[in-house]
């Protein structure tokens, strides 16, 4: 058999599967290696550095901050009062306003946590030296008002939020701001008893 009747012989049809996988195998493998891989690859982490961006754009600076201190809380009721906080937050518009508010929330949460720490350190001396000077049991009740006066103003933060919601902002907008500053106030009252607390059970 000539070179010109094999090349005019018909392609048996069961290879033709075979020839159409080949041709394009060896098309794309061509072009991988002729291509580098950073070609390939830069596009797709660029696409994923803009999603990571824009995410973090939508996600304001003071929810990333309490989410942070979310993080850090262990399980109690802290965490709790926070994490029913955050998911209000997240579901009010922007015209909310509810940064402050959230900001406060988290001190709040965090001083909390504090205060539930020492209240346990607080039990286990009261467990093992049953007899306490009155300076001690005064420590005590400040702690547990400090405890129950942070979680109340922590039940009504996320209260506000949901009224908030409810009520498309009429009338709410500066509740949410007082409610911030009695936050923050209580935060700052609550650490500076923490201080003498801590002198008191070392």
């Amino acid at each position: 058999m000539t070179a010109a009747v094999a090349w005019r012989a018909p392609v048996p049809s069961d290879i033709l599967p075979l020839l159409g996988a080949v041709v394009i195998g060896g098309t794309a493998a061509g072009f991988l290696a002729a291509t580098p891989v950073l070609f390939i690859t830069t596009p797709i982490v660029a696409a994923g550095l803009a999603a990571a961006a824009v995410l973090a754009r939508r996600t304001p600076e003071w929810s990333r901050a309490a989410e942070r201190i979310l993080a850090q809380l262990p399980d109690g009721q802290a965490r709790i009062l926070l994490l029913d906080l955050l998911r209000r937050a997240a579901a009010v518009p922007p015209a909310a306003q509810a940064g402050p508010l959230v900001s406060a929330a988290g001190e709040a949460a965090r001083q909390l946590h504090g205060l539930e720490l020492h209240l346990d350190a607080f039990a286990a001396q009261q467990n093992t030296l049953p007899d306490h000077s009155p300076r001690w049991r005064d420590a005590f009740e400040r702690c547990k008002r400090g405890r129950d006066l942070l979680t109340q103003r922590l039940q009504e933060a996320s209260a506000a939020l949901s009224r908030w919601q409810a009520a498309q902002g009429i009338g709410v907008g500066e509740s949410l701001g007082v409610l911030a500053r009695e936050l923050n106030e209580e935060s700052r009252y609550q650490q500076d008893a923490a201080h003498e607390v801590e002198a008191l059970l070392a």
